[in-house]
C-alpha cells in the first residue's frame, strides 16, 4: 500500500476516535490549509486576510515540524490550540497537521473572541461564534494523549502495511 493511502487510513481512524480532522502537508510550496474540514476554519478562511495569516502560520509549523523532526504545538492566529505531527518513511516526508481545539478557559472568552476576528478580518460574528462554540474542548492531558493516539495509529498502519507486504 502506498505510504499516502496508509496514511489516510490512519488519518481515518484518528478521527472516528477523537472527532478531530486533519490535514496533510506533503512540501512547503503547496500549503492546503484551505483544505481543512472544521466549519469555524472554513468561515474564517473566507476571509482573504484571514487565509494568508493561516497559510502563513501553517508553513511556519511546516517548517518547525519538519526540522526538529517532532511534533509542535501551537496557537494559531485565531487562537486555536494545535499540533503538528511529522512523519518519514524512506524518502517520504510530509507533515500532519491536527483541526484546532480550544481549552476551557478560551470557551469562556468565546463572545471575546468572535467580536476580535469579526472586526479584525470583516467577518460576521454571529456566524463566527456560533461555529466557535462547536470547537472540541481539550485539557493538555487530553490535547497530549491526542497527539500520542495520532503517532500510535501511525506506526500500527505503517507496521500492518509492511506486514501484509
Amino acid at each position: 500500500m502506498e505510504t499516502k493511502e496508509i496514511i489516510k487510513h490512519a488519518l481515518k481512524d484518528y478521527q472516528n476516535i477523537t472527532g478531530l480532522r486533519s490535514y496533510v502537508v506533503y512540501d512547503n510550496t503547496v500549503i492546503q490549509s484551505a483544505s481543512e474540514k472544521n466549519y469555524f476554519c472554513k468561515c474564517l478562511k473566507s476571509s482573504s486576510k484571514a487565509l494568508k495569516k493561516c497559510e502563513e502560520c501553517t508553513e511556519e509549523t511546516y517548517e518547525n515540524a519538519r526540522k526538529i523532526d517532532h511534533e509542535c504545538v501551537y496557537s494559531c492566529h485565531a487562537g486555536l490550540i494545535k499540533w503538528a505531527v511529522p512523519v518519514q518513511r524512506g524518502d517520504f516526508h510530509c507533515v500532519i497537521v491536527s483541526e484546532g481545539v480550544l481549552a476551557m478557559k478560551q470557551m469562556e472568552d468565546a463572545d471575546k473572541w468572535a467580536k476580535y476576528l469579526s472586526r479584525e478580518y470583516q467577518l460576521d460574528e454571529s456566524m463566527l461564534l456560533k461555529n466557535f462554540k462547536v470547537i472540541q474542548t481539550m485539557d493538555e492531558d487530553q490535547m497530549n494523549a491526542s497527539i500520542e493516539l495520532l503517532k500510535d495509529l501511525l506506526s500500527y498502519h505503517f507496521a500492518m502495511a509492511e506486514k501484509q507486504a
